[in-house]
């Protein structure tokens, strides 16, 4: 079924498009890789435990457009049909008989994954973990990027009157970054920072930093325009390394990018050796050895970024400055309500990482635009955003 009868609109008070009241439950669904159509599917009654939501907004992601384009991640592989999206907010529309904690008209953010609450990782509190996580738009699981979705309630963050939709969508990608900063990298205020990737994670995760009282967040990536916005952003300096000169093996270039930063900041950086806490958000095998380079003794280095699976390490560094490398996967208890408190009280402004809004409608033209990396307008994407209809009573 085609969308294309559904026009786009202006901006609105939401921060969102204006669209059209929805019809059913129109759904954006990979058919198989490099196939994408709208398809009406049937509105699910929520289960006892969980809650009916209306989706008015939801944020592309990564991951959406690899399945797209190459139909695996990892150990994850499209089988069938699967709707795509999980960065969503919108509003309760039904409840199930046991949910005493919401009601219908709830403003919430989606936290898109329900674990089965009775393994060992789910009773310690790392329910991420839960090897029968039913995550959205990871197969065989169906995504956010529909009228309806339903999900268990204690998943449904309700959110302040004071922030949009859109924001509220952005509480997945700022939990990625609490998750990172706070809950693996326990990052301390008066800290020096340095993060690798000025994409849509390192910023975020550079942002909770500035949030949480760090004294220098220093941003590195290869795109100039990506290091003036970091700076217009959350970031205190920013750093463009150089490629290996001629005849210069890769992991020498790393260090010696990694000494220039530190030689070109300066100040107490150079009398550590280095920053108190890395955050490696590329998987750039470079990036991972030049945030090696870059940490101080006894340092905390947080791999965030998903690498290739062999990466040629400086490990002796790592064993001598006493670096504490650790990694990070998605988000536990502690990071949806930590992402919209410092986002509802001003401390991070998510909007600002928006650069492209559309249409329901027009999701293929959202799904393009992060593929090729900018929009119609000739501009490069950082985060692109979707909006989607009211549901009919």
């Amino acid at each position: 079924m085609s969308a294309s009868a559904q026009p786009r609109g202006p901006i609105g008070h939401d921060n969102s498009l204006q669209v059209p009241n929805a019809d059913g439950n129109l759904s954006f669904v990979l058919q198989k890789v490099n196939h994408i159509e709208f398809e009406q599917r049937p509105v699910q009654k929520p289960l006892p435990n969980q809650v009916q939501v209306n989706i008015r907004q939801t944020g592309i992601c990564g991951s959406d457009t690899h399945y797209w384009k190459h139909g695996s991640i990892g150990e994850f592989v499209l089988r069938k049909p699967m709707v795509l999206g999980h960065e969503s907010a919108g509003i309760v529309t039904a409840v199930g008989e046991n949910v005493k904690t919401h009601k219908v008209g709830d403003r919430v953010a989606l936290e898109p994954g329900e674990p089965c609450g009775a393994c060992q990782y789910c009773r310690s509190g790392f329910y991420y973990h839960c090897a029968d996580l039913a995550f959205a738009a990871t197969p065989p699981y169906d995504g956010t990027l529909a009228t309806y979705y339903n999900l268990h309630s204690a998943y449904a963050h309700k959110v302040p009157d004071n922030m949009t939709l859109e924001e509220a969508s952005l509480m997945e990608p700022l939990s990625v970054g609490v998750q990172a900063a706070v809950a693996q990298g326990k990052v301390q205020a008066m800290q020096n920072v340095l993060v690798f990737g000025a994409g849509p994670v390192g910023m975020l995760s550079a942002a909770v930093c500035r949030a949480m009282g760090a004294k220098r967040v220093v941003v590195v990536d290869i795109v100039k325009e990506k290091l003036d916005f970091a700076k217009e952003f959350c970031a205190t300096s920013t750093f463009l390394p150089t490629p290996p000169a001629q005849g210069e093996e890769k992991m020498a270039a790393s260090e010696r990018n990694a000494k220039a930063m530190i030689e070109e900041i300066g100040g107490d950086l150079k009398e550590k050796g280095g920053f108190d806490l890395v955050l490696e958000c590329t998987g750039a095998p470079p990036c991972i050895q030049m945030a090696i380079f870059s940490a101080c003794t006894r340092a905390r280095m947080v791999q965030v970024g998903m690498g290739p699976k062999d990466v040629l390490l400086p490990l002796w560094r790592i064993g001598i400055k006493e670096i504490e490398l650790v990694g990070t996967f998605r988000y536990g208890a502690i990071c949806y309500p930590l992402a919209i408190e410092l986002a509802s009280s001003g401390r991070i402004d998510v909007t600002k990482l928006v650069t492209h809004r559309y249409a329901f409608a027009d999701s293929r033209k959202a799904f393009d635009a992060v593929a090729n990396g900018k929009g119609e307008d000739g501009k490069a994407t950082i985060k692109v955003q979707i909006s989607q209809g009211q549901a009919k009573a």
